[in-house]
């Protein structure tokens, strides 16, 4: 998921910064009383434009500064938007969540979250309750249905915890008070009230995540706008109830990024792997490069030549660095691993739904 440039936060309180550091300059200066009083008198106004325009609770952009811009996004009257935020409550909570994600913990502590039996358990149970749907939609996407299934084991716990928040105070929070991806949340505030007419949600009762995705599949606004799909055909995109929509939605997804069906997305390397210099140097920048496993094979033999099927050697792949505990493990990965990772761009994420899939499915996914 790429995210938008953070926004300059609206100082409201520039003006009386300049205005104080103007008094402390006019103190220095040899003056009357009077001169001195008419600088204070010249501060009252000031103060009080500041104090109208200051934003309710502790955003940094106003209700009605974001109702403007939202009509001017979606094309939508300023009235219909001020009657929909009337609705939304900032929640400081909100943004000390999105502060502390656990996708930035150590894998060593992210992992035990997901990767566990109940996960294979429940996820097998799963996939044969919808046996005949996973197989469907499989086939006619091209997506693993181990893959289907550990993203929803993660996300909602096979569609069983879907989020309490309201996602309208939610997104109105994060477009609000979180300077940094403020611009994508209030592009995700708008979509979703798009939605919420287009597909008939009621956004007063819609609950989700604390960054705003709901419905079994967690999909945020714009992702469901784009890629929910109506499979079972009664003409509504139920993520929420209706297994073909839900289970097909995310096979869409990975469609559209380019999933490569029956294909591996992770292996771990041996503990004392130790790579050639250029790569040891491209491990301290992003996932970005990629080359077919026939040349880490060639450059790397000792390494690369004991990864086994189903790996083969025209995969697109790359490798990765993951602080596991007190030390950091590397990690052989597919461009497969990059298409997990548009659903949530973190390593850990990104391998706890491989490890997961090979849970359920090890021919494919095993990453040992």
């Amino acid at each position: 998921m790429l995210f938008s440039s953070p926004p300059k936060r609206l100082l409201n309180c520039a003006d009386g910064r300049n205005a104080h550091e103007l008094f402390h300059v006019n103190c220095h200066v040899k003056t009357t009383r009077r001169i001195l009083c008419c600088c204070i008198a010249l501060l009252i106004p000031l103060s009080s434009a500041a104090a109208t325009r200051k934003p309710d609770g502790t955003q940094y952009i106003s209700r009605s500064a974001l109702t403007k811009q939202l009509a001017s996004e979606t094309g939508m009257s300023r009235n219909a938007i001020a009657a929909i935020l009337k609705q939304a409550t900032f929640r400081p909570d909100i943004i000390r969540r999105m502060n502390g994600q656990w996708e930035a913990q150590p894998y060593s502590k992210y992992r035990p979250l997901f990767v566990k039996p109940e996960m294979q358990h429940r996820g097998r149970a799963y996939l044969k309750q919808n046996h005949a749907i996973f197989m469907r939609i499989a086939k006619k996407y091209q997506v693993d249905a181990e893959i289907i299934a550990a993203i929803l084991g993660i996300e909602t716990r096979f569609g069983q915890r879907r989020g309490k928040r309201p996602v309208l105070d939610s997104l109105y929070t994060l477009s609000t008070g979180f300077p940094r991806r403020a611009d994508f949340f209030r592009h995700q505030l708008g979509a979703i009230i798009e939605i919420s007419r287009q597909d008939k949600l009621n956004l007063a009762k819609l609950k989700g995540s604390y960054a705003g995705a709901f419905g079994a599949i967690q999909f945020i606004p714009t992702s469901f706008r784009q890629y929910a799909v109506d499979e079972d055909g009664n003409g509504i995109r139920d993520v929420f109830h209706s297994q073909a929509d839900i289970i097909a939605s995310i096979a869409n997804y990975f469609k559209q990024h380019h999933w490569q069906y029956h294909r591996p997305a992770a292996y771990w390397l041996p503990a004392n792997a130790k790579l050639n210099h250029l790569w040891t140097r491209r491990l301290k920048g992003k996932l970005k490069y990629w080359v077919k496993l026939a040349e880490l094979r060639k450059s790397m033999p000792k390494i690369f030549n004991a990864v086994p099927l189903p790996w083969q050697d025209d995969d697109q792949v790359s490798i990765i660095k993951m602080k596991t505990g007190r030390d950091r493990k590397l990690a052989l990965v597919h461009h497969n691993f990059y298409v997990i990772m548009r659903y949530n761009p973190s390593f850990n994420y990104a391998m706890a739904v491989t490890e997961i899939a090979a849970m359920l499915e090890r021919k494919t996914f095993a990453v040992d």
